[in-house]
C-alpha cells in the first residue's frame, strides 16, 4: 500500500511538471508572435496614415 501512494504522489507531480511545460511553451510562442504581430498592426496604420493623406 506504501508503494501505490508513493505512485500516485509522483504521479501528481508529473501531471505538475507537464502543465509548467506547456504553458512555457504556449508562452514562448506568444512572445515570439507578438513581434510579428505588432510589425503587422504598424503597416497597417502606416497604410491607414497614407491613405487620408493622399486625399
Amino acid at each position: 500500500m506504501r508503494l501505490l501512494g508513493k505512485l500516485t504522489g509522483s504521479i501528481k507531480g508529473q501531471s505538475l511538471l507537464e502543465y509548467a511545460m506547456v504553458a512555457m511553451v504556449v508562452s514562448a510562442a506568444v512572445i515570439a508572435m507578438s513581434t510579428y504581430v505588432f510589425r503587422s498592426v504598424q503597416a497597417t496604420q502606416q497604410m491607414i496614415q497614407e491613405e487620408f493623406q493622399q486625399e
